[in-house]
């Protein structure tokens, strides 16, 4: 579903993607981990076709995102689902508004059927009789609830989360990435969260990658990655305070 081989992406001089090769199957909920500037939301963005690398293979869903003209790159982009890392929502619009926007912009659905999918999703988000709020006028973890119901209101074959959870509680943290696992066992889509939660990625990720300066050092199951012997994953979990050998 995913492949992406040898890609680099530079920012003038700071080097954000440092040859990266991933591979995602489809279906799967990959958790993507690593400490601050190590390239989570360049590599986002490249998977979602909202910049292109300096370098390298992106294929998404069956399309050369490096070399596939603009109309088709779009067409891709309209099964991606994306939770932006500040959410984007439109602030002068309501939380309804916001939902529906994707399927105005992208769908043929009539306004009736347009209305009755963002509610169930608000729904699903536990925002039904929130719909007429602005988001000047939401907590935090509602704010990100809203983005969350507007990445899979279109129903997307790959929803992509830029830390979802980031500035969140605990308890909040995890209330979102349950969500987020629940859409991919209903949608059987293919899920990838970029968290700083990382005992909750652990918990709900089939696979979990850890990036370290703009490389991808270590994917493997939340088993197997608790236990790895790689130095960085080990001061990683120090760092993040996590027991090691996590059931």
């Amino acid at each position: 579903m995913i492949s992406l081989v040898n890609v680099a992406r530079s920012f003038g001089s700071v080097r954000a993607l440092d040859n990266i090769s991933l591979k995602i199957e489809a279906g799967t909920l990959l958790g993507i981990m690593g400490p601050g500037g190590a390239g989570k939301t360049t590599l986002c963005r490249i998977i979602s076709g909202l910049i292109r690398p300096d370098a390298g293979v992106v294929f998404v869903a069956g399309t050369d995102m490096v070399l596939a003209d603009a109309k088709t790159i779009q067409e891709t982009q309209s099964r991606i689902g994306m939770q932006f890392q500040n959410n984007a929502l439109f602030e002068h619009l309501t939380v309804l508004s916001n939902v529906v926007y994707p399927l105005q912009r992208l769908t043929a659905l009539g306004e009736r059927e347009i209305r009755t999918r963002a509610l169930e999703r608000l729904a699903m988000a536990a925002l039904l009789g929130f719909e007429n709020r602005l988001p000047s006028e939401l907590s935090g973890g509602q704010r990100r609830r809203v983005a969350l119901a507007r990445a899979c209101v279109t129903e997307p074959d790959i929803l992509i989360c830029d830390d979802p959870t980031a500035g969140l509680d605990p308890v909040t943290s995890r209330r979102i990435l349950d969500m987020i696992a629940g859409i991919r066992y209903q949608a059987k889509n293919t899920v990838v969260i970029v968290s700083s939660d990382v005992l909750g990625l652990l918990s709900v990720c089939d696979r979990v990658a850890l990036m370290w300066n703009g490389e991808v050092i270590v994917v493997d199951t939340p088993a197997a990655f608790s236990e790895h012997a790689h130095p960085k994953v080990r001061r990683f979990l120090e760092d993040a305070r996590l027991p090691m050998g996590l059931d």
